[in-house]
């Protein structure tokens, strides 16, 4: 806008809801941004204040589309992309798993490559109730499934069994008996179902009935007249040892880096890798680590097109003696997981007799652990020849 009143005009086209934004002063006037429907509306209001418009650049799909429209190469290429990347999104390109612990993620990639679920896999043959319902019953320790299909992306979550114990105990339909697993002394028990033959206090060896789901059922002159039968249930806790052991020579190979690196890049298309390893092959010994990037449009819109990066650091292995402290202390390293390993199992550690010794060649740990565990193995109840409540046996 340059020439005539500026003020006026603006007024004017405030007044008849035009719209500008953006303004700002230039050398000989204004300049302004202006929706492409208003600007016919200028031209009488622009005559009123003797104001001059000039359209500077004009933005926007309709200019493109009009300034491009003698290229049908681009036209066609703009076409194909998008015929391309709607026929990408009718198959699955990404698998995300949630959840699991206990079940690994490639056990999961191999069941679902059994039922012929994978990368590239069309979306419309997936079942997802199907594929839900069937995890379920092949992976007894899954509580609860999701599986949905978002974008090319299959998503599956999963739940699984907290208290081991509690899902062992329900999976039992027949009446059983615990058993003791190892020799020890009993201290603390809790019965819930079925009829205690010890107590706390009391030692017992491996094999020991300690809860038997047999019950008599007697008269009036203590004769048994039939049994009960119901699967034992209690928490049984005893004091027993562990044995521990553990061995290691003082010579030993290490890896030492040489602080030599290579790089190498790669990109996957539709599975198959295409790259070069930029010398990292000339490295004798190494370690490789990885980065990998998907391609993602929008947030759950994976394409089959992935670039990675390799990096090798060289190392030599060299032969190498611990030294009495250095043993020591892995010795000592070696029996705090061991003991962890067992507490974080519900093992309590009582005792700890174990000693350390470093000969010439090697170093030895042995000792007794004294701990306080839960025991109870469930066997099946050797029925008696008796009548049971009403049923003949």
């Amino acid at each position: 806008m340059c020439g005539g009143s500026y003020e006026r005009f603006l007024n004017l086209c405030a007044n008849h809801r035009i719209f500008l934004w953006d303004i700002c002063p230039v050398q000989k006037g204004y300049e302004a941004n202006i929706y492409l429907q208003d600007f016919f509306s200028l031209k009488p209001l622009a005559a009123k204040c003797r104001t001059r418009i000039r359209v500077c650049r004009k933005c926007g799909l309709p200019f493109f589309l009009n300034r491009h429209r003698k290229r049908k190469v681009f036209a066609a290429g703009l076409f194909a992309c998008g015929f391309f990347i709607f026929f990408l999104s009718c198959f699955v390109w990404n698998i995300s798993i949630e959840g699991n612990t206990s079940i690994s993620r490639p056990v999961m990639m191999e069941y679902l490559m059994q039922q012929n679920i994978g990368y590239g896999t069309l979306k419309r043959t997936v079942d997802c109730k199907q594929l839900a319902a069937g995890l379920r019953n092949d992976f007894p320790d899954l509580i609860w499934v999701s599986v949905k299909l978002s974008g090319t992306e299959l998503a599956i979550n999963v739940k699984e069994h907290i208290d081991a114990d509690m899902h062992a105990a329900q999976k039992v339909p027949f009446a059983s008996d615990l058993v003791a697993e190892e020799d020890g002394t009993i201290v603390k028990m809790i019965t819930r179902e079925g009829m205690p033959l010890v107590g706390e206090g009391d030692s017992i060896a491996a094999g020991d009935v300690l809860v038997s789901g047999e019950m008599a059922i007697t008269d009036d002159s203590e004769n048994i007249v039939s049994y009960r039968y119901c699967t034992a249930d209690a928490d049984i806790y005893i004091k027993t040892t562990l044995q521990y052991h553990d061995e290691f020579p003082l010579l030993h190979d290490t890896a030492e880096y040489t602080g030599k690196k290579r790089y190498g890049f790669y990109i996957k298309l539709f599975g198959k890798y295409l790259g070069a390893d930029l010398g990292i092959d000339t490295f004798e010994t190494a370690d490789i680590i990885g980065k990998e990037h998907q391609l993602c449009l929008l947030e759950d819109f994976y394409l089959p097109f992935s670039a990675g990066i390799l990096q090798a650091n060289e190392y030599r292995i060299t032969a190498k003696a611990y030294t009495k402290e250095e043993a020591s202390a892995l010795a000592e390293a070696n029996l705090q997981k061991f003991l962890t390993e067992n507490e974080e199992k519900g093992v309590q550690i009582f005792e700890n007799d174990v000693r350390i010794e470093i000969s010439a060649t090697a170093c030895q740990a042995d000792g007794v652990i004294t701990v306080i565990k839960k025991t109870g193995r469930t066997v099946r109840t050797e029925k008696t020849d008796l009548q049971q409540e009403g049923t003949n046996e």
